[in-house]
């Protein structure tokens, strides 16, 4: 072969080996390093041993140092902002443009306190450490891992994106056999998604401490109704 076949043939080949190589390992999850922000958007399904099955979509936004959630269609949310010092939680009402917040005091008395690995990552760190990883491998570009065992009496069954700390499937199936299902439908780098979320910094915000004051108001009356009356904390999905 003379040296400019070879020079051009070489490099060609290497490119090719390479191309058809192996995938590179698949990432550990490490729950306990920070996870990168992202965008996302969810199907939550429940199906129970008897009646019909329900389903609905929800929207979730992770930086640093906030989270945040949505059901577009029921107009509500959820975000959480720490700092050093504390963790601040809002319920959201979108067509009132009020919310509700709640400090790390409120969420202790109402035995509400997130961990929150568990809110930025959708994963509890003590489930997914008593359940045995079943596969690993690359999916549709990224890499993932499943998870499968029981808790309890409920048997679980989760698989992870494990570069973005996303689960892309949670299969929850109880003892009633009811079965829970979350999939991931989208997900995109934090500000690249189609959807932001809504803009909320001028809504009206009560102190959870401060709902006996307001007793009287509709918007706190309708609330407390929606929300089972003992107390407002709750879910956007």
């Amino acid at each position: 072969m003379n040296s400019s076949i070879r020079n051009f043939f070489v490099p060609w080949l290497t490119l090719a080996l390479a191309a058809c190589g192996a995938r590179p390992p698949v990432p550990q999850l490490d729950l306990a390093r920070s996870p990168p922000p992202v965008a996302a958007e969810f199907r939550t399904t429940v199906e129970p041993a008897q009646g019909s099955k329900s389903s609905a979509q929800w929207r979730f936004w992770r930086s640093h140092d906030r989270i945040e959630r949505e059901n577009p269609v029921a107009q509500s949310g959820d975000l959480w902002v720490r700092d050093d010092r504390t963790l601040f939680h809002t319920r959201l009402y979108h067509a009132d443009r009020r919310g509700i917040e709640y400090r790390s005091e409120d969420l202790q008395i109402l035995n509400a306190a997130p961990d929150w690995v568990a809110l930025a990552t959708l994963l509890d760190p003590r489930l997914v450490g008593a359940l045995r990883e079943r596969e690993s491998g690359w999916r549709d570009g990224y890499p993932y891992r499943r998870y499968t065992g029981a808790s309890g009496e409920v048997a679980w069954d989760i698989t992870v994106r494990t570069d973005w700390m996303l689960p892309t499937r949670i299969e929850r199936r109880g003892a009633d056999r009811q079965v829970e299902t979350v999939e991931l439908l989208r997900s995109f780098e934090f500000g690249r998604s189609p959807w932001q979320p809504p803009a909320s910094a001028d809504y009206e915000i009560l102190d959870y401490a401060d709902l006996g004051d307001h007793e009287r108001d509709p918007f706190v009356m309708r609330v407390q109704a929606e929300e089972g009356g003992g107390h407002l904390h709750g879910h956007a999905h």
